[in-house]
């Protein structure tokens, strides 16, 4: 009995040093904070997911939406509609700067510049920033190191470049995973734009920490939007053809 005490609390010290060692090691600037969430992504080669998106108003689901998004390193995106049946079959597709988008109901794609858009227009940016070959949104602003409490860092950016959309960004990103908690965003007058909740963090098979759900909400502090990973794979091998853009039957 003496000997199992002993082993238990050898063992209650070690994590109390590894912990305190960990601790001991907090990153210091928002340049390690933020290289430490690309770092996040780096193993991934692909990802293949089924997400569930519903639109709020006044407190009320006002749109449904199920969509397959699938990325393939370093620079493709493919994002196809599958409910409501309006929208089934729409496509976009996305390798490097262009972008195209295929409209069902009149079997029709268009074509489009991704660097005549701002950061704010482009497609999915938050999920198109897995893939490596990708311009990081972060990348026009300044980042200073609020805080580091608890188990959070608590980051913000204010616009460094003429490219930048919004005047400010605050990021508060989760110590251990490197996984925002909170996002929000401010316009050139510091009026807040829109705040985005990141839940229910995974770790998947090893590869990436990931949000399966995020929350937004607007400046009065209203829930706009839910999104949701229904299923998601990584490194599952997926083909390019899936990213290429098939031939229209009739005449564009």
């Amino acid at each position: 009995m003496t000997q199992q005490r002993l082993r238990i609390g050898l063992t209650v010290l070690a994590v109390l040093a590894i912990s305190t060692m960990a601790w001991s090691q907090s990153l210091e600037t928002a340049d390690d904070v933020l290289d430490r969430m690309k770092a996040n992504t780096q193993s991934l080669d692909d990802l293949d997911a089924t997400l569930t998106v519903e639109t709020y108003s006044d407190g009320e689901i006002s749109l449904t939406q199920q969509i397959r998004l699938s990325l393939l390193q370093p620079d493709r995106m493919r994002q196809e509609y599958l409910a409501p049946d309006y929208l089934a079959g729409n496509l976009t597709l996305v390798t490097d700067e262009l972008m195209w988008i295929y409209i069902a109901a009149i079997d029709t794609w268009y074509e489009k510049d991704l660097s005549e858009l701002s950061t704010a227009e482009q497609p999915w940016l938050v999920f198109r920033q897995f893939l490596r070959g990708v311009v990081n949104e972060f990348d026009d602003y300044a980042f200073e190191l609020l805080s580091s409490e608890g188990n959070e860092y608590h980051l913000q950016g204010t616009a460094a470049t003429e490219d930048a959309v919004y005047g400010r960004i605050e990021l508060w990103v989760d110590a251990a995973t490197f996984v925002p908690n909170k996002r929000i965003l401010y316009d050139v007058e510091d009026s807040l734009l829109v705040e985005l909740r990141i839940l229910e963090v995974e770790h998947l098979d090893g590869v990436i920490y990931l949000a399966r759900t995020m929350e937004t909400y607007d400046e009065s502090g209203e829930l706009r939007s839910i999104i949701h990973y229904d299923s998601v794979f990584v490194n599952s091998g997926i083909e390019s053809a899936l990213f290429e853009r098939a031939e229209v039957t009739s005449d564009e």
